[in-house]
């Protein structure tokens, strides 16, 4: 299986409508009704849905920094202590720091997908500040 994070995140639109679906809340398809909308006013509708996709979106960042704290409990806190046990000292442990990691994927995706992104959005930005880093004068490793 090759991995394509484009894909992924597209993917991400259905998924997480099916969970809003079994709960009854907004997702990702009502959510879409006001991307095209015109600048100016909106409706009460559209207010309460910018509402409820707001909240999705900042939960969602919640669960990702959370996911973060549980990944990071697989790296030693203390680098002078050599005999702490992490991820690297055993493949049980790896495989469950990679699956935080991947946790913190699927929580990113979410936020994507609830502010409307796509994969060829998001990989287009990507691409572009990739370049962009290559360059920046503030970064050690361009520094001539």
């Amino acid at each position: 299986m090759t991995f394509d994070y484009v894909e992924f995140i597209d993917g991400g639109f259905e998924s997480q409508q099916m969970y809003d679906d079994a709960v009854g809340e907004c997702g990702p398809k009502q959510f879409r009704l006001i991307d095209n909308h015109a600048e100016g006013e909106r409706s009460e509708i559209e207010v309460e849905l910018l509402s409820n996709r707001y909240s999705k979106i900042i939960d969602y960042f919640g669960h990702m920094v959370e996911e973060a704290i549980e990944a990071r409990v697989y790296i030693p806190r203390r680098k002078w202590k050599t005999k702490e046990r992490s991820y690297l000292d055993s493949p049980v442990l790896r495989e469950e720091f990679l699956a935080e990691m991947f946790d913190i994927l699927l929580h990113h995706r979410a936020i994507l997908v609830y502010a409307g992104v796509t994969g060829k959005e998001f990989e287009s930005v990507a691409a572009k500040k990739l370049a962009y880093n290559q360059i920046r004068k503030d970064h050690k490793i361009n520094v001539v």
